[in-house]
């Protein structure tokens, strides 16, 4: 692979979120992980609506507001 490929693919957008390679991917795991989390929240309260009543919803404003956050940090115009 040449160098111009290496960036393209693995660099150069964590460069436009001014992260670097592991960074971005430890923020984009973390996201993940707290997505799937979510998940198996609406999951179980599509079984039990009773339980975990907000949960998914409050996780997903909440990251929603992080993502937010950091566009208008690096995009005054978003």
């Amino acid at each position: 692979m040449t160098p111009a490929l290496i960036d393209r693919y693995f660099l150069e957008h964590p460069r436009s979120a001014n992260q670097g390679y592991f960074e971005h991917m430890k923020f984009a795991w973390r996201f993940a992980f707290t997505l799937l989390r979510a998940g198996g929240a609406a999951l179980i309260h599509g079984l039990l609506p009773c339980v975990l009543c907000t949960s998914a919803s409050a996780t997903i404003r909440r990251l929603n507001g992080e993502l937010d956050g950091r566009h208008s940090k690096l995009d005054p115009g978003f």
